[in-house]
């Protein structure tokens, strides 16, 4: 049998969507699931009028949960705790080298990752990389560039 989102949406509205937010990020990580890997964009409509909720809640559902990623996008994360300052040499090299960031990828300066003997440490859509280093960064933003 086929994966419906209408059949998707019913069965997440049945566990209490959009009113549990438990449900609704449920919903949205079978969707991802069910596209390879990431939350096409223009499903996101569809969801916000089955639920008559806005889009801006499902994108900021979305950017709070790490694991949850829409096509097209990546997310860089940057440890920023305070013993970590070969990170913030990592993110000045991406501000000098790309400006904020490349099209399609959030870069984030976050807390500190508690990894600090194996830093500088940085997750690119969640998977934690320790000993980052300049060479890391350029392979992940070309492998972004590849994506779109």
């Amino acid at each position: 049998m086929a994966w419906s989102l209408e059949e998707a949406l019913a069965y997440y509205r049945s566990l209490g969507a959009p009113q549990t937010q438990t449900a609704l990020i449920q919903l949205l990580q079978e969707i991802q699931e069910e596209h390879q890997g990431s939350i096409p964009l223009w499903i996101l409509p569809q969801i916000a009028e089955a639920y008559d909720i806005k889009e801006t809640l499902l994108n900021a559902i979305i950017r709070r949960i790490p694991r949850l990623r829409l096509s097209g996008t990546h997310c860089l994360e940057l440890c920023g705790g305070p013993n970590c300052s070969r990170s913030a040499q990592l993110a000045r090299f991406v501000e000098q080298t790309y400006g904020s960031a490349p099209k399609g990828v959030t870069v984030k300066q976050v807390g500190c990752m508690r990894l600090c003997g194996k830093g500088p440490n940085l997750k690119w859509d969640g998977v934690l990389y320790h000993h980052a280093d300049e060479d890391l960064i350029r392979s992940l933003f070309a492998q972004a560039a590849q994506d779109r």
